[in-house]
């Protein structure tokens, strides 16, 4: 029996069901007039009974952790803020993916998979792999897209800071010393200047300082962002010269970044000995000694 057709219908019916399900949960809109029209309480639990069976729910969700106030979607948003997607939008659609890719590979591959005659172990691992593959691809693109992001605030963040410690040494504060650099970096920097307006974005919300500040190292998920948003806090918290702290972090920072050039610098060496010895040194071998072993055996095979 031909194992093909078998497999599509099956995952093409769970694709299809878990869809009927997404949109019979919060799509329907008789459910959601219900809901909203019903004052009793009692009515309430019948329409959710009658339209979809709340503890099946609830229990795929915990199960699987797609609930809102869950532990890992809330590390899912995190990571998202520091990748740079802070709308709700983007965890929809990172998790659309999570839970998509997983059939959608092994129904595009199962066709080559089938034409390749494997036997049932080799299909078994092959969609294994597919499988895991598809759910855990968007964390590695993720993962990737907050490390990229990281490494370009690291490079940006010395240049910030000095252009903050000329602002706020000229007499401005330091929101709006974090205005201005934001305005001057927008084109250079963009990373950076985004970040700082939305500190500045938050500060004239309401929001406290200090708030704001710890919300800037959660975004970027930086130690040296961290480090300084803890900094700026204990100096406004115990009225410190600010110009005086963003000069000293700015100093640190290059420092960390030259000695970490030099580290790179000293390890060039040591990993440039196995190739020398592999790829090099063979060469060399060959060219120096090579004239001279045709030259010995053409002298023996005439003698």
């Amino acid at each position: 029996m031909d194992l093909f057709p078998l497999l599509v219908g099956l995952l093409v019916a769970g694709t299809v069901l878990c869809v009927v399900f997404y949109f019979q949960a919060g799509g329907s809109r008789v459910r959601q007039r219900l809901l909203e029209g019903s004052k009793s309480a009692l009515v309430r639990t019948e329409v959710e009974k009658h339209y979809f069976p709340a503890p099946l729910v609830n229990r795929l969700e915990e199960f699987l952790g797609l609930k809102r106030d869950s532990a890992r979607m809330k590390e899912l948003k995190k990571t998202l803020a520091q990748a740079g997607y802070n709308s709700d939008r983007a965890l929809s659609i990172v998790m659309g993916f999570k839970l998509g890719l997983p059939l959608v590979l092994p129904i595009l591959a199962s066709h080559y998979l089938f034409s390749q005659n494997l036997s049932r172990l080799h299909l078994l691992a092959a969609f294994y792999i597919l499988f895991t593959s598809g759910y855990f691809l968007p964390n590695l693109v993720l993962n990737h897209l907050v490390e990229a992001r990281k490494k370009k605030i690291k490079e940006e963040l010395p240049d910030a800071l000095d252009l903050m410690v000329v602002c706020v040494e000229a007499g401005q504060g330091l929101n709006a010393a974090m205005k201005r650099v934001a305005e001057e970096l927008i084109l250079s920097h963009p990373i950076i200047a985004q970040e700082l307006l939305m500190v500045n974005l938050e500060i004239n919300a309401g929001m406290e300082r200090e708030q704001a500040l710890r919300n800037l190292g959660e975004r970027t998920g930086l130690d040296e962002m961290v480090s300084l948003c803890n900094i700026l806090i204990q100096s406004e918290r115990f009225g410190t010269n600010i110009a005086k702290t963003l000069r000293v972090q700015s100093d640190i920072m290059r420092t960390n970044r030259r000695l970490k050039l030099e580290e790179k610098a000293a390890k060039t060496p040591v990993k440039l000995l196995f190739p020398l010895l592999l790829l090099v040194l063979p060469a060399i071998v060959v060219v120096i000694l090579g004239p001279a072993i045709i030259r010995i055996s053409e002298n023996l095979f005439k003698q």
